[in-house]
């Protein structure tokens, strides 16, 4: 439910990981959108009913505040589906209230899911398809089973996170540009190091990968003071604890709408 940038990463992912794509069915709000996800080789949908009712298994990705009126007015329709949330701030309770006889889960993916790296986490009561939302979700990357608070956390530190990254990543390749490298052999080089460093810290930890490259009055010693100096890691910190409570905020107005809408 939901074909935006986040439902269509996730089928893309599916149908790379070998997910036959007609098995697979998509709601989109617009005729347009409609064409450009029918590309994809999947059925598609105006109708978020008609999504519920072809489907065993339904992620939601629809925008958090349009979720709750959606539950109530097709409550019915999701009655023994499984039911996974890829929305961020909505709690498993809002589902669970609105939805009697569906078994519900919530997800926090990331964009990577679209080339079957991502990181998922996931959280809900491990129901009888447990193992299968599991099976599903580890097709896109690795997964991970959380306590909803965590998952809530993780809305900033996996999910948000790539926009960061990309951020790191220009600034970097810009760099290397303004030194003179050229353009596609200064993307390669930055691509190649955040892609293979994330990968060294599977088997060296961060500081023996850090002393490893320094040398004694030499290059990388002179760089890292500077970066030292600019406080960066510190503000890196600030902001995500700032983002932290930005989200805390959010999800407290989300969780007084839930509870408002449930009772009417």
């Amino acid at each position: 439910m939901g074909a935006g940038r986040l439902g269509q990463a996730i089928i893309r992912g599916l149908i790379r990981a070998g997910i036959n794509s007609a098995n697979i069915a998509a709601s989109v709000k617009t005729l347009k959108s409609a064409e450009n996800v029918r590309k994809l080789g999947i059925k598609v949908f105006l109708d978020n009913e008609k999504v519920i009712r072809d489907s065993d298994l339904v992620i939601i990705a629809l925008k958090p505040h349009t979720i709750i009126n959606v539950l109530h007015s097709l409550a019915t329709s999701f009655e023994e589906k499984i039911v996974v949330s890829v929305a961020a701030l909505i709690p498993l309770k809002t589902y669970s209230h609105a939805l009697n006889n569906a078994e519900i889960y919530r997800a926090m993916p990331n964009i990577n899911v679209e080339i079957n790296k991502g990181f998922t986490a996931l959280c809900g009561n491990k129901g009888y398809n447990a193992e299968l939302v599991e099976k599903i979700f580890s097709l896109l990357g690795e997964v991970v089973w959380v306590d909803e608070d965590v998952l809530d956390k993780l809305t900033l530190i996996s999910a948000s996170t790539p926009a960061l990254v990309a951020e790191l990543i220009d600034a970097m390749e810009l760099a290397a540009l303004y030194l003179g490298v050229p353009h596609d052999l200064a993307r390669k080089a930055v691509i190649n190091v955040f892609a293979g460093t994330a990968e060294l810290t599977s088997i060296k930890d961060l500081l023996n990968i850090r002393n490893a490259v320094i040398t004694p009055k030499g290059i990388t010693i002179k760089l890292l003071r500077k970066y030292l100096s600019l406080n960066i890691k510190s503000s890196i910190m600030d902001m995500f604890i700032y983002a932290s409570n930005e989200l805390d905020k959010a999800l407290k107005r989300f969780s007084e709408y839930s509870t408002t809408k449930s009772s009417d």
